[in-house]
Order: C-alpha cells, then structure tokens, then sequence
C-alpha cells in the first residue's frame, strides 16, 4: 500500500470534528508537551521553550513570521489561523471561510502586509449518503492588517498546491505535488504561470513539497515521496536550470525548508514511516565535492510539517498527526498541539 494513500486516509478517515474558533487568550509560560525532543550530534542548535497551542486548535502546520515577532500558525483541518502576539496572546486573526478550509503552508510578504497560504482540501465535504467531494485546492492571501480575504486563486490543471515562497516584487512560487511543475503567480496576477516543468519532479507518490527562495534567486525544491532535493538556478529566458542535489543519506519525507542567515538549508524530515521526525541543516550551495552533508540538528519531532526562520531563530509546527497512520491508533487524537522552538548557533557563513 502506498504512502499516498496512507497520508491521505490519515487526514480523511475518521471523520474530524474541527473545534471552534479559538477565542483571545494569553499565555505567557509556554508550556513543554511530554515528548522529548533529542538534539542531534550537530552542536549547532539549541532548544527553546515550546509554545503549547490552546486546546481546541489541532494539527497546526503553515507557519509564518512578522517581523514584530507575531507569529501566524495554520491548520491541516480548517481554515482557521492564529496569531501569537509578542506577549504571548493568542487570538484567532482568520476563521476560516467557504473559500478558504485549510492552511497548510504561510509565507508572509512583509512589505506588501500580507499572508499568503495554501488551502488543499483534506477533509472534504461528506454528503448524506456518506461520499466525500473535495474542492479544488487553491493559494489565498489575507491582508494581514485588516484580516480581509484579499485573494483566492485555485490552483491549475487541478494540481496540488503545497508550499510556497515570496520573491522580493511579491511575486508567488508554488510547488505541485501532483504534477511535476512549479507555479509562479507574478505581482497583483490572477492566474498561474508555469515556472518549471520537468520529468524529475513526477512522482507516482506526493511529489514537489518544501520550497526555498534563497536571496541569490536560486531556488531549493524537495520531493517528499523520495527523499530528494533540486536546485533551481532562474534563466533570463526559458526554465531554469534544474539540477538534483546529492546527499549523504536519503531523506526521509523532506517538507517544509528555509535558508538560515548563513546560506544553509533548514529542511524538515517529517519521517512517515520511522516516526522519527527531524530539523536538518545542509550545506546546499556552497562549492564543494558532493555528497552534501545532511546534519541533524533536532530529532524525534512528531510528525514535524513546516517552519519559519528569523535570524537565528526557528519556530516548527509540529502536526502530531502520525497516528492516524497507525492501525488502532486513528482515534488518539492528541490533547494538546506544539510549536517548537530553537536557536541555531553562528558558526560559520556560506552565502
């Protein structure tokens, strides 16, 4: 049986009921779930006090930063997001809406004031007689000041849109995890162009995942299913030039990826299968003899999904979904929901 249809049960079967918008609330200790998390061998990272999500808010996954330090966290199962305000107060900034029922990847476009996120229909709708339809999965933007809905865009060729990055004019890149491309939705458009199409992409599992804009314009790609990443260096004319990155180990489920300040790539291994969920950091770019280096920073994450960096700092939702994989396990939804937090230490530069 194929992970494809392992994940996409997890997140359909049982039915979810999706609690209710979480009201304002402070909570100025974060709070530690059980789980211990492990450094790796790398001295390059610290842990940090986690942040404990309120009760009703599960399996968080996109995550974005503002440079005020609020932070911007979306769900698997809803629309709903939440924003985490320097103090520690947490409010719903976005409920949810007809248009917008999930929020699996943010990226903020700090300038520009607003939230962009993508919205793949997980749940469905389940009608009377049991059968489940699902919407076209799409990308929208929120006006971050005024919480308006400024946008939703769906995605082409009923593709997967799964992660995404903000190029300096606001321009939009999105990986599809269902077609071998990368989409970009140039400044103020309302329709998708096709960035990057190429066989290497194609999966027969969940594709094109994590994506990372480095400040240079080239572009890190990874393909969950197979563990693999890509460079992607942009072309005056025609598609960029697209080159596999080799690596000293096989990934395990790479997802949500960022550039640290020093050039490296933060990766997350959401490890499917092991449970064993990392934060990787990994040499991409400078010029050096392959493999690359894969560094395990932090280890024994459950079901860890995306990231946002900020300096030296990096906040990860952490889905806590995996046991719906698990035969018996599908109904042990956990009580309570995590963003983890560390510290990378400045030890060297690469950009």
């Amino acid at each position: 049986m194929r992970k494809t249809f392992w994940i996409m049960a997890a997140l359909v079967l049982p039915a979810i009921t999706v609690p209710q918008s979480v009201q304002s609330s402070t909570m100025e200790t974060p709070t530690v779930s059980p789980l211990t998390i492990h450094m790796g061998d790398s001295t390059s990272a610290n842990i940090l006090a986690s942040i404990e999500l309120p009760a009703n808010f599960q399996y968080p996954n996109g995550i974005a930063r503002a440079s005020d330090s609020t932070l911007y966290v979306g769900s698997i199962i809803s629309g709903q997001i939440l924003r985490i305000t320097p103090e520690g107060r947490t409010e719903t900034f976005f409920s949810g809406s007809d248009e917008v029922f999930a929020a699996t990847s943010l990226r903020r476009d700090e300038s520009r004031g607003i939230l962009w996120g993508a919205s793949p229909d997980f749940l469905g709708i389940q009608g009377a007689n049991g059968e489940v339809t699902r919407r076209s999965h799409r990308i929208f933007a929120i006006n971050t000041r005024s919480g308006e809905l400024l946008k939703v865009i769906p995605m082409p060729n009923g593709g997967f849109g799964n992660d995404m990055a903000i190029d300096p004019t606001g321009g939009v890149y999105v990986t599809d995890s269902s077609r071998p491309r990368i989409h970009y939705l140039p400044p103020e458009a309302m329709q998708f162009q096709t960035w990057a199409e190429d066989e290497q992409f194609r999966s027969e599992e969940i594709g094109l995942a994590g994506i990372a804009l480095h400040s240079s314009g080239v572009l890190v790609v990874g393909k969950y299913s197979e563990g693999e990443l890509f460079k992607l260096t942009p072309q005056p004319q025609g598609q960029p030039i697209i080159e596999p990155i080799f690596l000293s180990r096989e990934l395990e489920n790479p997802d949500g990826m960022q550039f640290a300040p020093d050039g490296s790539l933060l990766v997350i291994e959401g490890s499917i299968e092991s449970g064993n969920g990392r934060l990787l950091q990994i040499d991409v770019l400078s010029p050096q003899t392959e493999p690359r280096l894969v560094e395990t920073l932090a280890e024994n994450l459950e079901s860890p999904v995306n990231l946002t960096v900020s300096g030296q700092k990096i906040w990860i939702s952490e889905a806590r979904i995996r046991h719906r994989l698990l035969p018996g396990q599908e109904n042990n939804i956990p009580d309570r929901f995590f963003i983890r937090k560390f510290m990378l230490q400045p030890v060297r530069s690469l950009s």
